[in-house]
């Protein structure tokens, strides 16, 4: 805060200035000889506290106090006076002063004086901005140019300035989010371009993931001077443990704030990249990638599928999201890239049927890949879509190979249950040996641990969507004993039930 100090005695003045010298550097002190003087030098640099002397060349105390009140009427103000002025100094009240000090001054007097103004200052500033931050919010994510207070709409849709748009993804294994733990003030003053201070920018919180800086300034070309200090806001955002979006853009003075926002929250969101985190300078146009290289792989892994090689389709899998992984596919084309390939394989699958294909049967819910924070996710769940497609019909022969996909199926339908492969290979009359040797050639894994595997991966839906009941948990997956439950968790995973679950997010 700057604090004006008026004294027309130099020697007065001089041991003021340096009884405050305690309040630097946090505040900054000036000093005037004279009213005039402090009155010309609070066109461009307001107090946010002025102790003055009544009687002074030029204008006196009361004079300056009703001309910086009118400037700023949150500015705070002290008055230096004699006994003999007292009386003349309680006009100062009709202009909001709140304090007389008699001289000489006292320095416990002048501190406790100055600490309670300063205190004063700073619960009134934190409800502005707490005010000032709604308010601005509010116009942010109305759904149309609504006006909550008409001199706030005009101060900042009149204005330009710099949006920068930061945004967390939610990560159910994360506790709370660090986004608002970062020292945004220590930015703020790096963004901060003449003639604006960094006080004047706003870091309006949307909610607890997201925040938007409005950095006032004078002309486009700053931006270029704010470059630096956005990249390097940038890569703080990267050391976070969840992916971390950011882009910026310029607001002009003729477009509503609104409208510049939600222009720019829509270029992020439909280039914000899969997995990783994303930044979108001034004026970016990102392109997207090139997935005909990818195609090529999905009819491979169709092929092998197909032909009930569900170990080397899920290979080819891997190929294909590490891939795409490399060519950093944004969330949208990933989407519709996914949503195209599970559309071709149903097609080819039921189109070798007789039965006629239904437009519903071939459509596919992908909003889920909107949760997924890694490529480790979404090749999971894409494995499971894939067993899932080739796991529905019942081979023409006995050949273990074409039961392989029937067993599949069979534990994704009752991994509840307890389920046996040698009841299994005794219904469909094969050998045990042999169907356990042809199940792990085809998925990679034992039969004991791919139903394990699987279990644990329900058990953690189950504890992210809030169920946290060890036995609870342990039940709906298949498992009496929670001890053993417990362990084998442990053992998939890394940390007990319990960690994981205390590590989901507190804020919704």
């Amino acid at each position: 805060m700057n604090i004006y100090v008026v004294e027309d005695e130099r020697w007065a003045l001089a041991e003021l200035e340096t009884l405050l010298a305690r309040y630097e550097p946090e505040h900054r002190i000036y000093a005037f000889d004279n009213g005039d003087d402090a009155l010309a030098a609070a066109a461009d640099l307001r107090p946010s506290l002025v102790i003055t002397d009544i009687n002074m060349p030029g204008i006196d105390g009361l004079e300056l106090i009703e001309q910086l009140t009118k400037l700023d009427s949150a500015v705070k103000c002290m008055i230096l006076s004699v006994h003999d002025e007292f009386e003349y100094a309680r006009q100062g009240m009709q202009f909001g002063v709140g304090e007389y000090l008699l001289k000489p001054v006292k320095k416990e007097v002048l501190y406790q004086a100055v600490d309670k103004a300063l205190n004063q200052l700073e619960q009134e500033h934190r409800r502005r901005d707490a005010w000032v931050n709604g308010s601005l919010a509010q116009m942010l994510l109305a759904e149309d140019d609504s006006v909550p207070d008409a001199e706030l709409w005009r101060e900042w849709n009149e204005r330009l300035y710099a949006i920068v748009l930061l945004s967390l993804e939610k990560d159910p294994r994360i506790k709370g989010w660090k986004i608002a733990e970062l020292d945004f003030d220590a930015w703020l003053r790096q963004l901060a371009q003449p003639p604006y201070p960094s006080s004047l920018i706003q870091c309006v919180g949307l909610d607890c993931r997201q925040r938007v800086l409005l950095v006032p300034i004078a002309a486009t070309a700053q931006t270029a001077a704010m470059q630096p200090v956005l990249l390097r806001l940038y890569e703080t955002l990267q050391q976070l443990p969840v992916p971390a979006h950011m882009a910026v853009a310029i607001k002009e003075e003729s477009r509503p704030l609104r409208r510049a926002y939600a222009g720019l929250k829509d270029s992020l969101e439909e280039h914000m990249i899969f997995g990783m985190s994303t930044y979108l300078p001034f004026g970016a146009k990102p392109k997207e990638a090139e997935l005909l290289s990818v195609w090529d792989k999905v009819r491979i892994m169709e092929v092998h599928c197909k032909k009930g090689e569900l170990l080397k389709g899920q290979e080819m899998l891997g190929q294909i999201v590490e891939e795409m992984r490399l060519k950093r596919v944004t969330k949208r084309q990933l989407r519709l890239f996914i949503q195209d390939v599970l559309f071709s394989l149903k097609y080819h699958l039921l189109s070798s049927g007789s039965d006629k294909i239904s437009l519903n049967d071939l459509q596919e819910d992908v909003r889920c890949l909107n949760d997924f924070t890694g490529y480790d996710e979404l090749f999971d769940w894409l494995k499971e879509k894939l067993f899932s497609l080739y796991c529905g019909q019942e081979p023409k022969d006995l050949n273990p190979k074409g039961l392989v996909p029937v067993l599949l199926q069979h534990i994704h339908a009752h991994y509840q249950d307890n389920i046996s492969l040698q009841q299994f290979a005794a219904e469909h009359h094969v050998s045990l040996g042999y169907l356990s040797r042809m199940f792990k050639s085809q998925t990679g894994t034992t039969f004991s641990d791919y139903i394990a595997g699987y279990r644990i991966r329900k058990a953690k839906e189950l504890l992210s969507g809030g169920i946290e009941r060890l036995q609870e948990v342990s039940q709906l997956v298949g498992y009496e004993d929670t001890k053993h439950f417990s362990a084998l968790f442990k053992k998939f995973v890394g940390v007990t039930p319990m960690h994981y679950a205390r590590k989901r997010p507190t804020i919704k």
